[in-house]
């Protein structure tokens, strides 16, 4: 599943699932700009894909403004020559009982789960239309499929993600740009973090799923690669749940 010579674009690159995406491309040969709200740990991963032999740059953006998604672009540009891979994998994820959510939460979190995907992937259409298509992978949830007690605006963007990428498969395929998208289960990361009891999440997430083991970022990681590569070159459209076999239907 090489990408040798293309150029990635992957956001919420400073930990977890984008870091191991941005990290995997870079050493099967992408070129890779490391995009998100942490300034210094996203140089930290950029010289790290360096010090490995791979290429990368860090920018500093924040998704949920409309002109983060020039500022990705035009470093994709002037760092690579602009961008063959789109990986949207930011997101935000705020708990709690939906009758207490406000609106300014709800927009909050649909701005940047939603509306930045959408913004970014339209910045970087022209980069792909001039190297002859692309791929772009979307970040989802497997919370979607069965609903999340307490991250109803989480859970709501995620299901926006679903339709996001089905639409834009089919008004971006005679372009030659394919639209996927992932939806992780449960891994550790911040999005897990956010859960008061460690224990019982894990011992349910383990009785839930087939494969009696815990989820690594890196099992998420190989799967946006393999979309992000020509071996998946007659998919688009389609959500891969990466979920150890949580879901069954």
């Amino acid at each position: 599943m090489s990408v040798e010579g293309k150029t990635a674009v992957v956001t919420g690159a400073a930990t977890g699932i984008g870091r191991a995406t941005a990290e995997l491309l870079a050493a099967r040969g992408a070129r890779v700009v490391v995009a998100g709200l942490q300034p210094e740990p996203l140089r930290g991963v950029a010289d790290c894909i360096v010090a490995a032999g791979g290429e990368a740059r860090a920018v500093g953006a924040d998704r949920a403004h409309e002109d983060a998604a020039a500022t990705v672009a035009a470093a994709a540009r002037t760092a690579f020559g602009g961008a063959d891979i789109l990986v949207n994998n930011a997101a935000v994820y705020p708990i709690g009982p939906w009758h207490e959510a406000t609106a300014a939460e709800w927009d909050a979190v649909f701005a940047t789960n939603v509306r930045a995907y959408f913004l970014l992937a339209q910045a970087l259409r022209p980069q792909m239309l001039a190297r002859g298509g692309g791929s772009i992978v979307n970040v989802g949830s497997v919370t979607f499929f069965w609903g999340e007690v307490g991250l109803l605006s989480y859970v709501a963007s995620k299901g926006a993600v679903v339709g996001f990428t089905r639409s834009l498969a089919r008004e971006a395929g005679p372009e030659g740009i394919r639209v996927n998208a992932v939806a992780p289960g449960a891994f550790p990361t911040a999005a897990t973090a956010i859960h008061a009891d460690q224990d019982k999440l894990w011992r349910d997430v383990l009785e839930a799923q087939s494969l009696k083991r815990r989820g690594e970022v890196s099992d998420v990681a190989r799967a946006i690669a393999f979309f992000a590569s020509a071996d998946s070159g007659f998919v688009t459209g389609q959500t891969l749940l990466v979920d150890g076999g949580w879901m069954r239907n």
